[in-house]
């Protein structure tokens, strides 16, 4: 396990160091979240993505987790629209999912929260595929396939998906540098 050597305040400071975000959050003694996460240039960092046609938005935030020497890279998922029919609040968020509350700062709040769960040193494809068992096969994460644009050589992309795997995808690889 290359990662097993690193406690949670080696990782902080680590993070810090590099700037990946503007605050990091610690959550009981074993998970840090990226708070403002940051480009490469020190902007923030765009985290968050709408359906232009439904209003469905998707907000990501990342974190660490580390347990039993086991370090994991966390992706947590808020999902909101415009049905005011079921709402939920920072407060009602269980157990690890509380070390994401900051995230519900926009004007929606969120109908769901997911929290994916990948070793840091997985792969892209791992990666992806973690995000499409424990994200994009949920029947509410439906309207993702439905964001579709063509791109420059005319073929069909599924943008949202795309942005939100190139997104965990980036900050894993920032977090894998910044821990070298």
């Amino acid at each position: 396990m290359p990662y097993s050597h690193y406690t949670l305040e080696t990782l902080k400071a680590l993070i810090e160091r590099a700037s990946l975000a503007g605050y990091l959050y610690q959550h009981s003694n074993n998970i840090l979240v990226l708070q403002e996460a940051l480009n490469d240039d020190g902007s923030p960092l765009n985290n968050f993505v709408q359906h232009e046609l439904s209003a469905d938005q998707i907000g990501l935030q990342f974190g660490l987790q580390l347990l039993d020497n086991n370090l994991e890279f966390l992706i947590g998922v808020t999902h909101s629209n415009q049905d005011r029919g079921y709402e939920i609040g920072a407060g009602n968020l269980k157990g690890d999912q509380r070390a994401f509350n900051l995230l519900y700062a926009f004007y929606n709040f969120p109908k769901a929260f997911h929290l994916i769960h990948l070793p840091l040193a997985a792969n892209s494809t791992q990666l992806e595929d973690a995000i499409e068992q424990q994200l994009f096969q949920l029947a509410s994460m439906g309207f993702l396939d439905t964001a579709v644009k063509t791109n420059p050589m005319g073929e069909q992309v599924k943008w949202m998906k795309t942005f939100i795997v190139q997104a965990a995808l980036d900050m894993k690889v920032r977090i894998q540098t910044s821990l070298l």
